[in-house]
């Protein structure tokens, strides 16, 4: 290192551009559609006519900015952790490993980061994690930007707590874990924004997935990507029924006057959302 920085001011670095980008950045883009736009919703919106409640509004804007400044001012003791005392396995130069793992390790940082989110996202949907914890994240049926770390703090740290872990894991070159990191946080934006993407993002598809799992509850718990749902066979099914209160791992319940007794509904299909 050229230079050496004392805790402290790691902590106030990542406080200072977390709230920057948090606030500033994704707050402007809240404000621009939900206040000057909101009268044209039904151009953008995914659930077009449907707000939260004021109160609602508040408590995402508020839990959700005290959520990510515990997360912020974590990731700069972390962030000290790394680059003063050499915690990680973070590397700095290319050639220490070979293009071929370079490309491996951000294909296991994400399939690492998937599956944790896929499973433990899955079993806060059973009823006593459901009822006790994860509850507070689905107050928003109809999830703004700040609903992204609006949520119990103890699962709020839990999800933060994955996406370092790679990190530590195995060596990663600091660009490509930095990459991980945004588009972890791009997707997560975007998917709890809204606010309608107008082209299909990698990997990833429609944001109205994950939009879908706030409006229908018990479905569609994947975060970058729907295949771990498709493995599990918890996607949203046509003709299913879903409320907060059904806990049949993705399933719903079979609407007779749309599918009879016993049938199937397909999965919605959200490469054309």
């Amino acid at each position: 290192m050229p230079f050496s920085l004392e805790w402290w001011q790691y902590v106030c670095i990542t406080l200072a551009g977390a709230n920057f980008l948090f606030l500033g950045v994704g707050g402007g883009v809240h404000y621009y559609f939900y206040h000057v736009k909101r009268q044209q919703n039904d151009q953008w919106k995914l659930q077009k006519g449907r707000f939260l409640s004021d109160r609602l509004a508040r408590h995402a804007a508020i839990l959700g900015t005290f959520n990510m400044n515990i997360a912020a001012g974590s990731f700069g003791l972390i962030g000290y952790g790394v680059l003063e005392l050499g915690w990680s396995q973070i590397y700095y130069d290319f050639s220490d490993y070979s293009i071929g793992w370079a490309f491996l390790s951000v294909f296991l940082a994400f399939f690492f980061i998937e599956a944790c989110a896929y499973y433990m996202h899955a079993y806060s949907h059973t009823p006593f994690l459901y009822k006790h914890i994860h509850r507070v994240h689905h107050y928003y049926s109809a999830p703004t930007f700040f609903t992204i770390s609006a949520m119990h703090p103890l699962e709020w740290i839990a999800h933060a707590s994955y996406i370092v872990a790679p990190a530590f894991l195995f060596p990663m070159h600091w660009s490509l874990y930095l990459f991980v990191m945004m588009i972890t946080f791009f997707y997560g934006f975007w998917d709890h924004s809204g606010i309608k993407v107008p082209f299909k993002l990698p990997f990833h598809g429609s944001n109205q997935f994950h939009d879908d799992h706030h409006k229908y509850f018990h479905v569609n718990f994947g975060f970058l990507t729907p295949y771990f749902d498709r493995i599990h066979n918890t996607v949203r099914r046509e003709g299913h029924h879903y409320t907060e209160d059904t806990f049949t791992s993705g399933k719903g319940k079979v609407n007779p006057k749309k599918l009879g007794d016993n049938a199937v509904g397909e999965w919605i299909d959200y490469s054309h959302k």
